[in-house]
């Protein structure tokens, strides 16, 4: 799972062969990407619905092209999140209040994954390369 710094710096994922890079996701915080992460990281402890190398790849390398295991990936994550009851499995972030909110938040969490999950799907099917990028 990849951190990113700045919490306020907005991030999202863009198309590298489209012209002007079009986005592909929302602008979004640093720390909202990272909560996602944490979610995933923290669903992925009790469940081995994905492996992590499939669920991260995306974020850790620039022009990244998608391989077809990758948006399974994400559709595995999506199932697991509505399926999953966020406040109980989330209980080690209770400490801060405003991560806690944002963590359990399955509406939000679920939009972000289907984004990245349709950027996925976009990079293999386009066979176009992708980007994790500030904005």
């Amino acid at each position: 799972m990849v951190f990113i710094g700045n919490r306020d710096q907005k991030f999202a994922i863009i198309c590298n062969d489209e012209s002007s890079n079009s986005l592909l996701s929302n602008e979004r915080t640093a720390e909202i990407w990272n909560t996602l992460d944490e979610l995933i990281a923290t669903l992925l402890k009790s469940s081995a619905f994905a492996p992590e190398a499939s669920l991260f790849a995306w974020k850790k390398e620039s022009r990244h092209l998608a391989s077809p295991r990758e948006p399974y990936a994400w559709r595995a994550a999506i199932e697991e999140i509505k399926n999953s009851e966020l406040t109980s499995m989330c209980q080690d972030f209770r400490g801060d209040a405003e991560k806690f909110v944002l963590i359990t938040d399955k509406p939000a969490m679920l939009k972000i994954a289907g984004e990245i999950t349709s950027s996925l799907l976009h990079s293999y099917t386009s066979r176009h390369r992708i980007s994790f990028v500030p904005v």
